[in-house]
């Protein structure tokens, strides 16, 4: 085995078993942001850093030999909010076409193919995109007639359908491995609550009640639990709950941000952004 692989092994196994401090994997501190995993076979994350005061790139980081590379080298439009395909075949991502004009592109990453859906008038642009568990389709989350829905887009950016329609803002889209509920994030009562509903948007049911924010819900890789980020307690960390909204676990505790978590798919894990002494790095906490 690798000998990198088998030190982060090493520490897998040690915070499973001892509940250590969370693992720092990067350390260079720059402001970074949308952490997903590209899939358990490549063991690498793909995340967004503010790379220029007015450009954010996509990062790729091996957790085999900590190397990391842009995503697009040449590219000079701040791309964020990246996504991949269960499978590890697509990627899709919010690219900035000019002033609050946001497109969504989505990449054959074995291929040159690529599709994308450009943004409306004015300033707008869709937001959060997330693939459904067959990789099939692309939800999003858009604002429109006053509100910001969320919709689903074939691989060629077509058949848009309305998944989730109601007055505020919808976002964060997530869907459950099963590919039977959407989780997201609603303003509709006044503060962003979590809340789930049947893959095609019926029957939505909230799922937490605080007052303040509850955003950026993510499934387990078992469908079970929830990970999300609140401020409910006048900072922003990491919870957790099941699925239907119980045994909520607060996983961080520090006085500066932990945000954008994403599970890890040994599903006893979560990777997730967390300032430290003013430094924005990538960790891995133990999961409850």
């Amino acid at each position: 085995m690798d000998p990198m692989r088998f030190l982060l092994a090493a520490l897998l196994f040690s915070t499973v078993t001892t509940a250590a401090e969370p693992i720092r994997l990067t350390t260079d501190g720059r402001i970074k942001r949308d952490v997903t995993f590209v899939g358990e076979a490549d063991n690498a994350l793909v995340y967004s850093q503010l790379e220029k005061p007015t450009q954010l790139r996509l990062m790729k980081l091996s957790l085999n030999d900590r190397m990391i590379l842009p995503v697009h080298p040449s590219e000079t439009r701040s791309e964020f909010e990246p996504a991949v395909s269960a499978d590890g075949r697509f990627l899709t991502f919010v690219q900035n076409r000019g002033n609050l004009s946001l497109a969504l592109v989505i990449e054959d990453q074995k291929g040159p193919q690529s599709a994308e859906v450009p943004p409306g008038g004015g300033f707008s642009g869709m937001h959060s995109p997330a693939f459904s568990p067959d990789g099939a389709r692309v939800f999003f989350s858009y604002p429109v007639e006053g509100r910001q829905k969320i919709f689903s887009v074939d691989l060629a950016g077509k058949n848009r359908q309305t998944i989730i329609d109601s007055v505020g803002v919808n976002n964060w889209p997530g869907i459950s491995p099963d590919g039977r509920q959407i989780v997201f994030s609603s303003s509709r009562d006044d503060d962003f609550e979590i809340y789930v509903a049947q893959s095609d948007g019926s029957q939505p049911r909230r799922l937490t009640n605080s007052p303040r924010q509850d955003i950026r819900p993510r499934f387990s890789p078992d469908g079970k639990r929830i990970a999300f980020t609140s401020n409910r307690d006048g900072n922003y960390e990491i919870y957790a709950m099941a699925a239907d909204g119980t045994n909520l676990v607060r996983v961080t505790d520090h006085p500066e941000q932990d945000d954008y978590a994403a599970w890890h798919p040994d599903g006893k894990h979560l990777v997730m952004v967390s300032e430290r002494q003013g430094q924005f790095d990538i960790y891995l906490v133990d999961a409850p």
